[in-house]
């Protein structure tokens, strides 16, 4: 009986070393953050409006295609930012996000690819009390709002219900981590210059309002060019001194 206790614990004893390799192995195994944006699908794609214009008819939650990262690596490869050294996490826009920015400013720069990369590994969790200095120099800030971690201008690994898109977070690799954000972010940012417009200030009804969007340059056009006329626009009957001057 004791030979056999003894043969079973030296099986166990010699099973545990070879469990401990297997682990080791498949860590070893584990790609690049370079690698692993280069293959990995990115968020969501739905219909949207455009669903209801197709034949057959779709709806708006329906899904469209997987996004990826292919123009995101492509930028960082072609600006010589090194995806896959060590010690790093990685603010990955997918195409989407990239397309919607490059067609206002251009193809994204070495600055700009460089900010996306953060000095240490940061898990998602861990963002608003981390160090985020990023290998372009600058820091990127962090806020949280509206239950979602913000970094700069936009969110990171947030998860959404069709047709909203949904972001990666805690993608772990061999040289650290990749979270999914929505926009493409930029050195420079400020919270008081770069806010979106559902969360900025009114404007002030100055003539020196700079407006920004059509409504605004209209409403900012018909306002200034009433007070330029030295008429003041109510809902009241006219006042006795216009009266008089008609």
């Amino acid at each position: 009986m004791l030979s056999i206790a003894g043969l079973a614990s030296q099986s166990l004893l010699v099973g545990a070393p070879t469990a401990r390799t297997q682990m080791r192995a498949s860590a070893a195994q584990m790609a690049s953050i370079k690698d692993t944006l280069s293959t990995m699908e990115g968020p969501e794609i739905f219909w949207g409006p455009e669903g209801p214009l197709q034949d057959p008819m779709k709806e708006e939650s329906d899904l469209k295609e997987m996004d990826t990262f292919s123009m995101f690596v492509a930028a960082c490869a072609s600006n010589g930012v090194d995806l896959a050294a060590p010690g790093i996490t990685v603010l990955a826009p997918a195409n989407v996000a990239v397309a919607e920015y490059e067609a206002v400013n251009g193809p994204l720069t070495a600055a700009i690819c460089g900010y996306h990369v953060i000095k240490s590994e940061v898990a998602c969790g861990s963002l608003g009390s981390a160090d985020l200095t990023t290998v372009e120099g600058s820091t990127v800030t962090y806020r949280r709002m509206f239950r979602k971690d913000f970094v700069d201008n936009a969110f990171a690994g947030a998860k959404a219900a069709p047709p909203r898109s949904s972001y990666c977070a805690d993608i772990k690799c061999d040289n650290g981590y990749i979270h999914g954000i929505n926009e493409v972010i930029y050195p420079g940012w400020s919270e008081s210059a770069g806010m979106s417009p559902t969360q900025r200030p009114a404007p002030s009804r100055s003539l020196r309002t700079s407006p920004t969007t059509p409504v605004s340059i209209r409403r900012w056009r018909e306002t200034n060019s009433s007070r330029r006329c030295g008429i003041r626009r109510s809902n009241t009957a006219p006042t006795t001194a216009a009266r008089r001057s008609s």
